[in-house]
């Protein structure tokens, strides 16, 4: 990322080291006494509620909400609607990649500036949330301060008990495609996981829903929740961009995710020019941060996400080998995401550590890398590119914290 700066990232960090950061905790029992929409409002009012004054999309589901948030994000702008903030998570390189404005990162001097303005306000009341409700409404907080009319905002984990959660009245709900992941916070169904993506919907308030690889267990949880909520459901629908240069030169998930977004731009009163449109850069999702050799950065972490990861690779490269530097976390499917990523043209593999945020699963990777009679190696540490094979195409994945590796490794001098 352009002006990264290492001391900075250090400084804004440092302001939240009171504040228990459950992304890097999700082994725990989804309970309100971790994951609360309580707290939210007495932070809120500690910026003046900077919801009342934003026109707010919310994003949730397993896979797409990232990219959807930031293509829609874009289709704001393009159209003249904004300024337009824009809220994800986590990040690959830098804290700003969470705090955009107009597709661009706010400045280091703004978000540390406003942040220690939140901490200490927070820390002299004697409270104690969590990373990611200060950073919500942080985010929130820097949308009003840059003027933003709209924002798109992206939940954590889940949705029902997500801190993004307190929003009460959002323009418009987004649920992206609902596959298995933090099962053991969200529930180990489709349907489970769906009831907890559908606790974003409001009374009255339009959703839209995305293509689901599990529609007869996903669509009934989502449609029930709609209807007792009296929210009208629509479908993304694919002739918003048939026919458009821009959609033909996308991968197929990534088609499914523009589709999701323009549909929602629609609801809002917008009309996207796809003639015009141009793609937002989508740090992390089938990320190309090299040509020379070719280096992709994916953070796939679950099965289903590894399945259209190859599906992805497959349009965009047809018959490329790979060489996969895959590190998973604890608590993933590692076999299934190994079979997955195995269809890939010629693959081998690197077996290797995420970055040190969460416990590694790679011992299970071996098991099952060895089980499955693949081509691997096990590399624990991969800090400089002499770590890896010399002129190979390399796609780094299994994690965003896998991820960020390959983003650091090959990022622009």
């Amino acid at each position: 990322m352009r002006d990264y700066d290492i001391e900075s990232e250090q400084r804004f960090l440092a302001l939240f080291k009171h504040f228990i950061n459950l992304e890097r905790k999700t082994d725990r029992e989804y309970i309100s006494r971790d994951f609360s929409l309580r707290r939210m409002n007495d932070l809120a009012a500690l910026v003046g509620h900077p919801e009342r004054h934003l026109q707010i999309v919310h994003i949730a589901g397993t896979k797409g909400k990232g990219s959807t948030a930031l293509m829609l994000g874009a289709m704001i702008e393009q159209a003249g609607a904004g300024p337009c903030g824009i809220f994800t998570s986590p990040h690959l390189l830098s804290v700003r990649e969470r705090f955009l404005v107009d597709q661009q990162p706010l400045s280091y001097e703004l978000i540390i500036g406003e942040a220690d303005n939140l901490c200490r306000a927070v820390l002299a009341r004697g409270w104690r949330p969590n990373f990611f409700e200060v950073m919500t409404v942080l985010a929130l907080r820097l949308m009003v301060v840059r003027s933003c009319r709209y924002a798109v905002v992206e939940t954590g984990i889940g949705g029902l008990l997500d801190a993004t959660n307190y929003i009460p009245s959002p323009q418009c709900c987004i649920i992206t495609a609902i596959s298995f992941d933090h099962t053991n916070l969200l529930g180990r169904t489709i349907a489970a996981i769906a009831a907890q993506k559908a606790g974003i919907i409001k009374p009255g308030v339009p959703v839209v829903v995305g293509r689901q690889p599990y529609p007869r267990q996903a669509l009934p949880v989502i449609e029930a929740a709609a209807a007792a909520r009296g929210a009208p459901v629509h479908y993304a629908d694919s002739k918003t961009v048939e026919g458009s240069a821009v959609a033909g030169g996308l991968a197929p998930m990534q088609q499914e995710n523009l589709t999701v977004a323009a549909t929602a731009a629609r609801l809002i009163g917008l009309q996207p020019d796809f003639a015009t449109f141009q793609m937002p850069e989508l740090p992390g999702r089938c990320q190309v941060v090299s040509g020379k050799p070719l280096v992709v950065v994916d953070g796939a972490h679950n099965p289903d996400s590894a399945r259209r990861l190859v599906e992805a690779l497959g349009f965009l490269y047809p018959d490329t080998p790979f060489t996969v530097v895959l590190g998973v976390v604890e608590g993933k499917d590692c076999p299934a995401i190994l079979q997955q990523l195995s269809k890939l043209p010629g693959a081998r593999f690197i077996l290797t550590n995420p970055r040190p945020f969460k416990p590694s699963a790679l011992a299970e990777l071996v098991a099952a890398a060895r089980q499955q009679g693949l081509s691997f190696e096990a590399r624990p540490e991969i800090d400089s590119r002499t770590s890896l094979p010399d002129g190979q195409n390399l796609l780094f994945t299994g994690s965003f914290f896998t991820a960020v590796i390959g983003a650091e490794l090959f990022q622009p001098e």
